[in-house]
């Protein structure tokens, strides 16, 4: 692997909010994990909801996740509140563990509530006094030591704890049934031994096997699906590319994935994780579980330009002058389309008209509300969410002064998607 990678990633001015802040995250000293050895490392940067995922050493690291989901009830799990839809829905299955065991060490406590496997993920759920890192973390599945990576959600609860959620994606699929052991070394400043077992039952996920073998080709890289099933909890897609980390990650591009139903709306990403070596690299991909009305999905791999310099655009928002159009350069424009108020917060929707295919969050592109004086005015819990493809509402709090509104964006660099490199298959109903 070429030694200056690292070094050209820290210059880059990566032209994306979110990537930003996950490249920022993602390459912050990293902390040993005691796991079997692995083959050769990459670095892998996904978009959407993905954890930014950096593997080190022998195992998988992944950078805690701040949380900005709604608050709700205390008797509420906060698999419903802070969970995607997949971990709403294993929740509800009668093989998810219901434990509720305080643990403490050296005067700190906390307290693991709910432990479920879907076939994808192990995620446990806990509740602390208040919000502190929790790491690193030891997994054992029937006595012996697994490699994973790991994200970590939470909220705070109206009585002032902490709720959050760990979700561990294993490197290899654990067996249906097992004996779990957690260890946990350091909580916060405070080092100590916290430990939990437990038994786990795979939760019924109704598995479905939508392709294995089929192959395409993007950029001169030919990559092969391992594995495309799809579950009550989620989708796994796991795909080996032929092609190295220097030529699926480097200082001018990387490669990324969107998968997409029949109408071209993108299925939220989950997680994603991926190693490799010299000749090829297997990533291994999560996504929300599929609604009834998907009756196909394509695999579309792309690669998404590094920029040196990005060109900032800004607009005045004026609520008599709508619909307002904003230049994005080639990739087309943003078109502000409303605004309404809304129990005195305003609702501000607008769409993209690149054909491109932006996230349910807006991922891959931004917009920022701010007043005059340059604060931000999106509100928390605002960030842009979907209405349609390609369309988004978000949230912003009126400013203090009298001043105009200020939007944000900027020029962003050419994305397409290759409808040659592209795999397309039926969804069985």
């Amino acid at each position: 692997m070429n030694k200056d990678i690292k070094k050209s990633i820290d210059s880059i001015q990566v032209p994306f909010q979110k990537l930003d802040a996950a490249i920022e995250e993602g390459l912050m000293p990293s902390r040993k994990r005691d796991t079997p050895k692995r083959k050769k490392v990459i670095m892998l940067l996904l978009s959407s909801a993905a954890t930014f995922g950096l593997i080190i050493g022998s195992g998988f690291i992944s950078p805690t996740m701040a949380s900005v989901l709604a608050k709700v009830p205390i008797f509420d799990s906060i698999f419903t509140s802070v969970g995607d839809k997949g971990l709403q829905v294993a929740i509800n299955d009668e093989n998810a563990t219901s434990l509720n065991e305080k643990i403490t060490s050296n005067g700190v406590s906390l307290t693991i509530e709910d432990v479920l496997y879907d076939g994808s993920r192990l995620a446990f759920s806990f509740v602390q006094d208040k919000a502190e890192e929790i790491y690193p973390l030891h997994i054992e599945v029937n006595g012996e030591v697994i490699n994973f990576s790991e994200k970590m959600t939470g909220e705070y609860l109206p009585n002032g704890q902490y709720s959050g959620l760990i979700q561990v994606h294993p490197t290899k699929p654990l067996p249906n049934e097992f004996d779990l052991s957690v260890a946990i070394y350091q909580i916060g400043k405070t080092k100590g031994d916290w430990h939990f077992e437990t038994h786990v039952i795979k939760t019924n996920n109704n598995s479905v096997n939508l392709t294995t073998g089929q192959t395409a080709e993007l950029g001169g890289i030919s990559y092969e699906v391992k594995k495309f099933e799809s579950t009550n909890s989620a989708v796994s897609l796991h795909i080996l590319y032929e092609g190295t980390v220097e030529e699926i990650f480097n200082e001018h591009q990387v490669l990324q994935l969107h998968l997409l139903d029949q109408e071209g709306t993108i299925i939220p990403m989950i997680d994603a994780s991926g190693s490799g070596d010299d000749e090829s690299m297997l990533y291994e991909y999560v996504f929300e579980p599929l609604s009834e009305e998907v009756t196909g999905l394509t695999i579309s791999p792309f690669f998404m330009p590094f920029t040196k310099e990005s060109k900032e655009i800004t607009a005045a928002l004026e609520e008599n002058h709508l619909p307002l159009t904003i230049s994005q350069g080639e990739m087309g424009d943003l078109v502000v389309t409303k605004i309404e108020e809304e129990n005195g917060r305003f609702a501000l929707y607008f769409e993209s008209t690149s054909s491109f295919p932006f996230g349910a969050n807006f991922e891959m592109n931004q917009l920022s509300v701010e007043d005059t004086d340059g604060n931000d005015l999106i509100e928390d819990r605002g960030y842009p969410t979907s209405t349609g493809k390609n369309k988004y509402k978000l949230y912003y709090n009126e400013p203090t002064d009298s001043g105009n509104i200020i939007l944000k964006t900027i020029e962003l660099p050419n994305m397409k998607l290759d409808q040659e490199a592209q795999i397309t298959v039926k969804v069985p109903r």
